[in-house]
């Protein structure tokens, strides 16, 4: 519930957009727990980081085994992702979003963040943060761009975090991905129409490798940068295996083996915060986490906050809803619906006649 498992698994054979889910699965959602669980097939932790009542949205599409979505989500989230194995992720932050970044590599506006499935990675994304994304098989998408390219793509995509891309181009295929989405979801597509998600898919293919084809490569983090994410990650490592322990700052430079005023410079450096608002806010998601989750052992609030190492219940609430906009046992009441219950989906409305 608090960390990755070491892999992931593999997608199963429901997944095929012909077999028993079609169409676009429309999911709405009013908490960072709720997000995180509404992308099919993927492992992924998202903590909020600053206050403010959250809400989000997933538009998803499965082509065979690909997968395009656009996710939207309204706050500054920490985001921990792994795709499964075999697939590349590629994401594309729509234009104008500073403040984006992959494992610490900022996102500008040319820049195409990638991944190896089953490898984890990092995502820091500011408010109102919107961004398309690809999970393509490598063999497919390796040969397709052999078919399609000469020589193939001429950049590995191997260890390459990020890309650049012409800025132009890069928002023609953004405008196409959110226009197909829009027409399947329209045209309430079925497991009859084969012929309309060939044609989409080999659209996307088609328009991915383009684009491959003319990235560049980005400027390699500076060690330093590297260095700093990879403690920022331990830290976090360590406040999510010390659960029932009121963990101070002092805890972790003991841990990190580093100065107060060293890791205070690390943490603005990366997150823009200082380390007691990062430890308050981690231990305050993993709450948030556990009243959302039926998988939880514990079934009451105080119970839930002493497990993660909050004694002073009324400070405890109060901060929770600074954070989350709403009190802990106003979450609570909604682990029974459970997240699938208020995650709306196209296939739910595809009895309504088209308009």
């Amino acid at each position: 519930m608090h960390q990755l498992r070491a892999a992931s698994p593999p997608p199963r054979e429901p997944l095929a957009p012909l077999g028993a889910e079609v169409g676009v699965k429309h999911r709405e959602t009013s908490n960072s727990f709720e997000q995180a669980c509404a992308i099919t097939a993927w492992q992924q932790l998202y903590d909020q980081l600053l206050p403010g009542l959250f809400f989000g949205h997933v538009k998803e599409l499965w082509l065979d085994q690909l997968q395009c979505f656009e996710e939207f989500t309204s706050r500054s989230l920490r985001q921990s992702c792994v795709v499964w194995p075999d697939a590349y992720w590629f994401g594309l932050p729509c234009p104008d979003q500073p403040g984006a970044a992959r494992d610490g590599g900022q996102m500008g506006n040319g820049a195409i963040a990638i991944s190896t499935g089953g490898e984890d990675f990092e995502l820091t994304t500011p408010d109102n943060f919107r961004i398309m994304g690809l999970v393509v098989p490598q063999e497919e998408l390796d040969e397709h761009a052999r078919l399609t390219l000469d020589g193939g793509l001429p950049l590995s995509l191997q260890d390459r975090p990020l890309l650049q891309l012409d800025p132009e181009r890069k928002r023609d295929f953004i405008l196409r991905q959110r226009q197909l989405l829009i027409e399947a979801e329209r045209s309430r597509l079925g497991p009859a129409d084969i012929t309309a998600y060939r044609f989409m898919r080999h659209e996307l293919l088609d328009g991915l490798t383009e684009l491959l084809a003319s990235a560049l490569p980005v400027p390699a983090q500076q060690r330093s940068l590297r260095s700093h994410w990879r403690l920022v990650r331990k830290a976090r490592d360590f406040v999510m295996s010390q659960p029932d322990e009121a963990l101070v700052v002092a805890d972790l430079c003991r841990h990190l083996n580093l100065s107060r005023r060293t890791l205070q410079n690390i943490f603005q450096n990366t997150l823009g915060l200082c380390p007691l608002a990062y430890l308050k806010s981690m231990r305050l998601n993993a709450v948030q986490r556990e009243l959302l989750s039926p998988d939880s052992r514990h079934h009451t609030v105080q119970d839930i906050a002493a497990a993660w190492g909050f004694w002073h219940m009324s400070q405890f609430a109060t901060d929770y809803k600074r954070l989350f906009g709403e009190r802990p046992s106003a979450t609570l009441l909604r682990r029974a619906d459970g997240p699938e219950e208020r995650l709306s989906s196209f296939s739910a409305a595809a009895s309504s006649p088209a308009p």
